[in-house]
C-alpha cells in the first residue's frame, strides 16, 4: 500500500509535464481591432512555421465574469509547455506578455505540483555575471571629491571656532571618508543595493522565473530564461530607476485623509483588474469620481512577497492606495550613499539611518519643518515602497526612519533608499547565450542518454540475473519515477549536468541489487532454503549497501551545498536525490517484491543467474521435495 501510494503520488506530481496543457494568449488592449486581428494571425503563422503539429491552437472568446466584455484570445495546447515557450509567446507583436494565462491543472492547485524548471542550457536564454567596478567608482568619487577637498576641510575645521559650523565641517569630512571606504562589508552592501535595483527592473519586464543572486561580495549572477539576445538583457539591466519622495495628503486626527479613504473604498475593485492598461484607466477615472484636486494623485503602495503563483515567484504585491502630492518634494539624487539599517537599543527597534547631500540637506530641513506629522512616501518608478512619518524637523543632514521593522525589512528599506541609481558601476565579466534550438537539442540528447542507459542496464540485469534481474528492473523504473516526483515537488531547476547526474544514478542504482543478489547466491550455496536465503541475504546486504553509498552521499551533499555553484550544484542535487531513491527502491521496494514472492506467493524457485548457482538452487528445491 505504501509503495502504491508513492507511485500514484509521483505520477500526479509529474503530471503537469506529461498531460496536455493550455495557455491562453491575450492581446494588448490599447491596440485597435484590426491590429489585434493581425497580431493573432501572425502568431498562428509563427506557431505553424516553428512548431508544426507540436502545438494545436484555436481562436476563442473568453469572459472573466458576467460584467466584463468578451476578449479574443488564442488558446495554445500541447505537452511540456515550459518557461522559454511562454517568454517566446510574450514577445510576439501585439501580445500582452503580462496576461499569458497558463490554465492550472488539478494537481497544481491541490498538490503544488509544477512543470519542471529547465536551466538555460536546456531551454535557451541569457546568463550574465556582473562585477562591481570599484576602480571606476573611485575615479568618479575623486572627481566629485578631489584630494585637495579633504585637506581644505581639515584646515577649515582647525580654524573654525563656532560649534555649529564645526559640526557642519565634521559632517562633510565624515561624508568624504565614508565615500572612499572600500571595505569588504561596504562592497557587499553596494552590490546588494545594485542587486535590488536590477531585480526591480527585471520584475517589470515580465521575464518568467529569472534567477538573480550574489556571488561572493562583489558579483551578481543573472539568468534570464527565454531571453537569448545580449542587447535585450543589457538594456534591461542598464535602464535607470527613478527614486522620488512625495508628501502624502494631510491626515485628520491620526486617520487617513478624506481622499485617501475614498480611494481605498474602491481598492478591492482595483485588485480584480488584470492588465496595466486597465489599472491606469481605473485610477484615472477614480481620481475624477472622488473629485481629487489637481495637486494630488493616487498612487499604489506595494511590497515584496515570496508567495508562489502558477508561473513564477511573485514580486511586488499591491496593498492599498495613497494620495500624494504630484510635486516631487525630494529627488533620489539628494540622498548620499551612506544609508544603512541599524538597531536602537533604547527603543528596541530596528531603524534605517541615512544622510543627505549638501544640496538635499537644506531642502529636507525645510520639508520636515513645515510638514511635521505627515507621511513622506518613497517611490521607485511611480510605485510607493515605503511611507515613514515625519515626527520632527530634521536640520542636521542626518535622518532616521523608525517603526516596527524586522531586521530584514529595515535592510530592504535601506536598499530602497539607496536605489536612486546603481550604487556602483557594474561590468560584465561572464556572458553566456544559449539559443532555444541548441537547448532543445540538449534536451533531446539528454533524454536519449537516459533512455539508452536505462535500456542497457535493464537488458543486462534481465539477461545476467534472470527473474531476480527483472525485479531489479522494476525497482530501477520506479527509481526514475520517484526522482522525477521529488524534482517536481522541490521546484528544482534541471540543467544539463543535472541530467548527467540522473544518468550516473541509473548506472549506480543496480549496485545495491548486485550486492543483494550475490548475498542470496552465497546463502543458497551454503544449502539454506529459499526463505532463509532471502531473509539473511537482505539483512546482511543492508549495511554493506549503506556503507557503499555513504561516501557518495557525502560528496553529493558538499556539491549541492554552498560550496557548489551553478551547474555543479545541479549535478550534486540530482546525485543526492538519486542516491536516496536508489536506497529506497533497492532496500524497500525490491525487498517487498522478494518477500511477497517467497513468503506470500510461496514460489519454489527463483533463478538468480547462469551456472552453478542456478543448479544449486534447483538441487535444493528437489531435496526439499524428497
Amino acid at each position: 500500500m505504501i509503495i502504491g501510494f508513492i507511485i500514484v503520488l509521483s505520477i500526479m506530481l509529474i503530471w503537469p509535464n506529461i498531460g496536455e496543457r493550455t495557455v491562453n494568449v491575450y492581446f494588448q488592449e490599447e491596440i485597435s481591432e484590426e491590429q489585434r486581428e493581425s497580431s493573432l494571425q501572425g502568431l498562428q503563422e509563427y506557431l505553424k512555421r516553428n512548431y508544426g503539429e507540436r502545438y494545436s491552437f484555436e481562436k476563442r472568446e473568453l469572459k472573466k465574469d458576467d460584467k466584463s466584455p468578451a476578449e479574443t484570445v488564442l488558446s495554445v495546447k500541447g505537452n511540456f509547455i515550459q518557461t522559454a515557450f511562454l517568454n517566446e509567446l510574450s514577445r510576439q507583436p501585439g501580445v500582452d506578455g503580462a496576461r499569458l494565462q497558463l490554465e492550472p491543472m488539478w494537481v497544481e492547485r491541490n498538490l503544488k505540483a509544477r512543470p519542471f524548471k529547465l536551466g538555460l542550457d536546456l531551454q535557451g536564454g541569457m546568463n550574465l555575471v556582473l562585477e562591481g567596478d570599484f576602480e571606476k567608482l573611485k575615479e568618479q568619487l575623486e572627481r566629485q571629491y578631489p584630494p585637495s577637498l579633504l585637506e581644505e576641510l581639515n584646515k577649515q575645521l582647525a580654524a573654525e571656532t563656532d560649534p555649529e559650523k564645526k559640526k557642519e565641517i565634521e559632517f562633510k569630512i565624515s561624508q568624504v571618508k565614508t565615500a572612499f571606504d572600500f571595505s569588504d562589508e561596504r562592497k557587499r552592501m553596494d552590490t546588494e543595493g545594485a542587486l535590488e535595483i536590477i531585480r526591480s527592473r527585471i520584475d517589470r519586464t515580465g521575464v518568467s522565473e529569472p534567477l538573480i543572486r550574489l556571488q561572493g561580495a562583489d558579483k551578481i549572477e543573472i539568468s534570464l530564461p527565454g531571453v537569448a539576445s545580449p542587447e535585450q538583457a543589457k538594456k534591461i539591466i542598464s535602464s535607470t530607476a527613478r527614486v522620488e519622495y512625495r508628501l502624502a495628503e494631510p491626515s485628520a486626527g491620526g486617520s487617513s485623509g478624506p481622499f485617501t479613504t475614498a480611494a481605498n473604498a474602491r481598492f478591492k475593485d482595483y485588485l480584480q483588474l488584470q492588465t496595466e492598461y486597465q489599472r491606469k484607466e481605473f485610477i484615472r477615472k477614480l481620481e475624477s469620481e472622488i473629485k481629487l484636486p489637481r495637486q494630488y494623485g493616487i498612487f499604489v503602495y506595494m511590497e515584496r512577497t515570496d508567495e508562489l503563483d502558477n508561473r513564477s515567484k511573485a514580486g511586488l504585491v499591491p496593498r492599498y492606495f495613497m494620495v500624494l502630492e504630484n510635486e516631487v518634494a525630494l529627488s533620489g539624487d539628494m540622498m548620499s550613499r551612506n544609508v544603512y539599517a541599524n538597531f536602537d537599543p533604547e527603543t528596541m527597534q530596528n531603524t534605517v539611518e541615512f544622510e543627505l547631500t549638501a544640496a538635499g540637506r537644506e531642502r529636507f530641513a525645510d520639508i520636515t519643518t513645515k510638514n511635521r506629522g505627515r507621511q513622506l512616501a518613497i517611490l521607485i518608478d511611480g510605485i510607493v515602497r515605503s511611507a515613514p512619518n515625519i515626527n520632527e524637523p530634521i536640520t542636521g543632514g542626518r535622518a532616521r526612519i523608525s517603526g516596527s521593522f524586522s531586521p530584514q525589512e529595515a535592510k530592504d528599506l535601506a536598499l530602497i533608499i539607496r536605489e536612486g541609481a546603481l550604487p556602483v558601476p557594474m561590468k560584465i565579466v561572464e556572458e553566456r547565450s544559449v539559443g532555444p534550438t541548441m537547448g532543445q537539442e540538449s534536451i533531446e540528447r539528454g533524454f536519449k542518454a537516459i533512455i539508452f542507459g536505462l535500456f542497457l542496464v535493464i537488458l543486462y540485469m534481465a539477461v545476467y540475473y534472470h527473474v531476480a534481474g527483472l525485479i531489479a528492473d522494476i525497482s530501477l523504473l520506479l527509481n526514475l519515477l520517484f526522482m522525477a516526483g521529488i524534482f517536481a515537488l522541490m521546484d528544482f531547476t534541471i540543467t544539463l549536468p543535472g541530467l548527467a547526474g540522473v544518468v550516473l544514478t541509473l548506472g549506480m542504482a543496480v549496485d545495491a541489487n548486485v550486492i543483494i543478489f550475490e548475498r542470496l547466491r552465497e546463502e543458497l550455496g551454503r544449502g539454506n532454503s529459499l526463505k532463509k536465503a532471502v531473509d539473511a541475504g537482505f539483512q546482511r546486504a543492508t549495511w554493506t549497501i549503506l556503507d557503499s553509498n555513504l561516501t557518495t552521499l557525502i560528496s553529493a551533499v558538499i556539491l549541492s551545498s554552498k560550496l557548489g555553484v551553478g551547474p555543479i550544484k545541479g549535478f550534486g542535487v540530482t546525485l543526492f536525490v538519486g542516491i536516496v531513491t536508489t536506497l529506497f527502491t533497492s532496500l524497500y521496494v525490491g525487498k517487498a517484491i522478494f518477500f511477497w514472492l517467497v513468503f506470500d506467493v510461496n514460489i519454489q524457485s527463483l533463478p538468480l543467474g547462469w551456472g552453478k548457482y542456478r543448479k544449486a538452487l534447483k538441487a535444493k528445491v528437489e531435496a526439499r521435495a524428497v
